[in-house]
């Protein structure tokens, strides 16, 4: 997140896997984008049975990668337009967006949701840096946080403060042994995010899982894209990837989530029992506390600008 300049992947590139809650098989095809258009959804999907022309059609199939578009963050972060074009469980790939310093990129997706891969962010920040970044013509804006903006539910909190860069430091704290109490910290810099959190993996408890399969979830769920614990034990096999992987994926989660405030942010955030409706509302609430920050940019001399090839797809 770190630049003068805003920036788009060279190439495009995608990935294919299996839904996490649909089940079903989806890929995501990645292609650049010119400057100002940020991060944005179409589901290709939709657009043959969508109403009106070619142009009306594509536009009721995108969706803005935006706090705004949020609609459930129950077992992660759904986006929906105003035509009800939705796309669930963005916030792995937000994160590596986010932690690779991408600001303007169109995912075509063929189904409701992203493939879940390992679970982690990994596969995305592969992808990534194997197509590429260009930087653009363009200055790139961040948000730079003035004052503390905190939200909380109960004894959950998070809280972004003013502070020269970006950095994260979460605490969780589970019943079950195999979690337990537990906290990680990231502060952003080159490479840093690939190295630290990209490769932490969605998690979730055994006793959870039928009730979450009778309510049509997780139907894509297995022990290769999720850490299950039970009664104290990891049940995959080989175990964790980390100690802290569980924090770390709460970390990456909250990364991906706060990149849907559609601008890079500048503050430290402090997160205690983090979750996507928690981390979605601070996104939320930032944007609402206009007197809390400043929009900040950093002049240089220009670089290439973007192609015409690129600038027509979105």
């Amino acid at each position: 997140m770190s630049g003068a300049f805003q920036t788009t992947i060279k190439t495009e590139c995608a990935l294919g896997g299996v839904g996490l809650h649909s089940g079903a098989a989806v890929t995501a095809r990645l292609l650049p984008a010119p400057a100002g258009a940020g991060v944005v959804f179409r589901r290709v999907d939709l657009i043959a049975s969508a109403a009106g022309g070619q142009h009306d059609r594509v536009r009721q199939t995108t969706i803005r990668a935006h706090a705004e578009n949020v609609t459930t963050t129950r077992l992660g972060t759904t986006l929906e337009n105003e035509h009800g074009a939705s796309i669930s469980t963005v916030e792995h790939l937000m994160a590596a967006l986010s932690g690779c310093g991408v600001d303007n990129v169109l995912v075509e997706v063929d189904g409701p949701e992203l493939p879940i891969l390992d679970g982690s962010s990994a596969p995305f920040v592969e992808m990534i840096e194997a197509a590429g970044i260009r930087t653009l013509k363009t200055v790139r804006r961040s948000i730079v946080l003035t004052d503390t903006v905190r939200v909380e539910d109960g004894d959950r909190f998070i809280e972004i403060a003013p502070f020269d860069g970006f950095a994260v430091d979460v605490e969780i704290d589970f019943a079950d042994a195999a979690i337990g109490r537990q906290g990680a910290s990231f502060e952003n810099a080159a490479g840093a995010f690939g190295a630290d959190l990209a490769d932490a993996r969605t998690f979730c408890m055994r006793s959870d899982i039928d009730a979450m399969r009778n309510a049509g979830l997780a139907l894509g769920g297995s022990l290769d894209n999720a850490i299950v614990v039970e009664d104290g034990a990891v049940l995959n096999e080989g175990g964790l990837r980390r100690e802290d992987e569980f924090a770390r994926h709460k970390a990456l989660d909250l990364i991906g989530d706060l990149y849907l405030a559609g601008a890079p942010l500048k503050g430290r955030v402090t997160a205690f029992k983090p979750g996507h409706d928690l981390n979605v509302k601070l996104a939320q609430a930032v944007l609402a506390a206009t007197d809390a920050w400043e929009w900040a940019e950093e002049r240089r001399d220009a670089p290439q600008t973007v192609d015409a090839r690129e600038a027509a797809l979105v």
